[in-house]
């Protein structure tokens, strides 16, 4: 007796999360110019032309990309959110507990991690990837912001901005340049040091000087 197709193919919705997890893959291990619906098929063992039946144009495909790179973004920053406004006073070490695990996790996500950055230079060219990357940023800052400003800081969010600004460049060196990237044991403790340096600063927020004492 034959299995019924319609029982063992996935459903249309795991297909596009298939594909769009695929997709990653393939951004992560050859770069935007190897992203096409054959590499996705070849990715999945699937007969060639299943992807394009869900996305006709790359176009398409890469902002299916984003949608599901948006998507798996969405339980960092709600793993964020429940980190930073659960009950009980937040406070700058828990501030920066919450920072250096989220650089860990990013680090850990290392494909995930090399596809967003393929992407972000796709934006240049195609707007539509640049908005939808910059409005999972700016949730991802808004989170940090509303805790500095729940722990005073008085500028939160310049200060934010600048906080996940740092935690994005250590990602960077860590995945791409790791001989250069600052001692991962002491990422809690540096943060910890600006922000307490920063609590009482004036105006904007502007770092100290390196010599200050």
């Amino acid at each position: 007796m034959q299995a019924d197709p319609a029982k063992t193919r996935p459903a249309s919705s795991e297909r596009v999360t298939m594909i769009g997890d695929a997709a990653i893959e393939v951004l992560a291990t050859k770069g935007s110019r190897g992203l096409t619906h054959r590499a996705v098929d070849l990715h999945l063992s699937w007969p060639e032309g299943t992807t394009s039946r869900y996305y006709r144009t790359r176009d398409a495909l890469l902002t299916a990309v984003v949608q599901r790179l948006i998507e798996v973004e969405v339980s960092d920053i709600d793993a964020w959110r429940g980190a930073t406004e659960t009950d009980g006073p937040i406070t700058r070490r828990r501030i920066a507990r919450v920072l250096a695990n989220a650089l860990r996790h990013w680090v850990r996500g290392r494909t995930r991690q090399l596809a967003r950055y393929e992407l972000s230079l796709e934006g240049l060219r195609r707007p539509a990837v640049h908005d939808a990357l910059i409005a999972g940023r700016k949730q991802l800052n808004g989170i940090v912001a509303r805790a500095l400003e729940a722990d005073g800081f008085p500028a939160p969010e310049a200060q934010a901005t600048l906080l996940v600004s740092a935690i994005d460049g250590l990602c960077h060196d860590y995945l791409l340049h790791p001989e250069i990237a600052v001692d991962a044991r002491d990422v809690e403790d540096m943060l910890m040091r600006w922000l307490d340096a920063e609590h009482g600063a004036p105006g904007q927020g502007a770092v100290p000087s390196p010599g200050a004492k």
